[in-house]
């Protein structure tokens, strides 16, 4: 279960964004009143709080803050690290979509990383990865000029 807490002022968005992540069966949702940032998962802010700005500074990954268009605190938010920016009178569902884009950017709970794993993308390692496929049938080729047929040498 994924975890996320709700650090909000509006108490009618905060309780419609809740019923979202809760209704799901993937969330456990907290209200509260100022993040605890011992708890995995996300965390949503209200950016208009200058207050809230200083949770930023550890993991803005983890962050989803809600403020205001043309808000001051905009510029430092997104200077922070924060890249999940939702502006107040968006609807709880597009929160909803921003606390997930948050989570996929997160460590796995299991301590691997999403990145990590056996595919050709590992942690801190980023490999050119071309599968290397069996050619079944290769073309004839030109005795004279070895280009696949035809040619213009002809047979």
């Amino acid at each position: 279960m994924k975890t996320i807490q709700l650090a909000l002022h509006d108490s009618e968005y905060t309780e419609s964004l809740r019923n979202l992540l809760s209704r799901d069966g993937a969330h456990r949702v907290y209200v509260v009143e100022r993040p605890d940032l011992r708890l995995d998962g996300v965390v949503v802010i209200d950016g208009n709080q200058a207050e809230n700005l200083i949770y930023l500074d550890g993991e803005p990954e983890r962050f989803v803050v809600i403020t205001r268009k043309g808000s001051d605190h905009l510029s430092r938010i997104w200077d922070a690290g924060v890249r999940h920016v939702v502006f107040e009178g968006d609807s709880p569902g597009t929160a909803h979509l921003a606390i997930i884009a948050a989570e996929m950017r997160l460590p796995r709970t299991d301590g691997r990383s999403r990145t990590s794993g056996s595919g050709p993308y590992r942690e801190g390692h980023r490999a050119s990865h071309t599968p290397q496929l069996p050619v079944i049938d290769p073309p004839a080729r030109c005795g004279r000029c070895r280009f696949s047929r035809p040619c213009h040498f002809g047979d």
